[in-house]
């Protein structure tokens, strides 16, 4: 257990220490604040207690609209840099086994491109306070993150690292920013997609269910058990993601 502690906070210092990361993020921020900031009235008059656990609940899901692309980019070449290296290899000769190594990496990986994001949202709550929201709005805040964002994040993020252990790095970013559109805001009815399936890691449903609002006139609803389902096949799919992951590198131990 300790191992794997060390593993996490030796990547996730690593994946922080990255400027690239910061500053995307922050010029993402500035757009989604510039669009979505309410100051046009006096918070603590105009929205009662169920309607901004709506209005965070929103904010919360159009975070989920270009920030995981960039966290599923950053992410793609956290393995794949070890095996370039022949970190993996160097690793194989000490006590740290594979699940370790892969779970090190994973919640190392996924706490650092999930950092910004609570930043985001801390900011916004925190001003919305100072403008008179109440401070409830924090807890309201923190639960549409863990219920919204941290499902998408840690569903790209077992594929982030995988992936590109199979194919160019490049080309999965590539791959990767065109299935986050595809896969979950694109109009089936436009085009076959994942998008309003139990497969949408967007966010949706959650925010549908449990928050009481919706993208779009027309958006459909959703009720708490789908909510639920969607999350649970989400796990599942990080599960078996995290088998295979685990399955190939053992595969390539043996043939080292």
């Amino acid at each position: 257990m300790s191992m794997l502690w060390h593993l996490v906070r030796y990547e996730y210092r690593m994946s922080t220490r990255r400027a690239g990361m910061w500053i995307v993020f922050a010029l993402l921020a500035l757009f989604y604040f510039a669009s979505s900031l309410r100051t046009d009235a006096d918070p603590a008059s105009s929205l009662n207690t169920a309607e901004w656990w709506a209005y965070v609940g929103q904010w919360a899901f159009t975070l989920n609209l270009f920030l995981p692309v960039v966290g599923g980019i950053l992410a793609a070449d956290r393995m794949q840099r070890d095996e370039r290296l022949g970190v993996i290899e160097l690793l194989q000769s000490t006590p740290l086994d594979r699940w370790t190594y892969i779970l090190g990496k994973y919640f190392g990986t996924l706490f650092s491109i999930l950092t910004p994001v609570l930043a985001l949202v801390i900011l916004l709550v925190g001003l919305l306070v100072a403008y008179g929201a109440p401070p409830a709005l924090f807890a309201m805040g923190l639960g549409a993150f863990l219920l919204i964002n941290v499902p998408a994040y840690a569903f790209i993020t077992i594929f982030s690292l995988g992936c590109p252990l199979i194919m160019p790095v490049r080309i999965y970013q590539v791959l990767f920013t065109g299935y986050w559109f595809w896969g979950n805001f694109l109009n089936p009815d436009f085009l076959p997609t994942l998008a309003g399936t139990l497969l949408t890691p967007c966010g949706k449903y959650a925010m549908n269910a449990f928050f009481n609002t919706t993208v779009g006139v027309d958006a459909p609803t959703y009720t708490a058990l789908e909510a639920v389902l969607n999350l649970a096949l989400l796990a599942d799919c990080i599960l078996l993601a995290m088998v295979a992951l685990e399955r190939l590198l053992a595969r390539r131990a043996r043939r080292a």
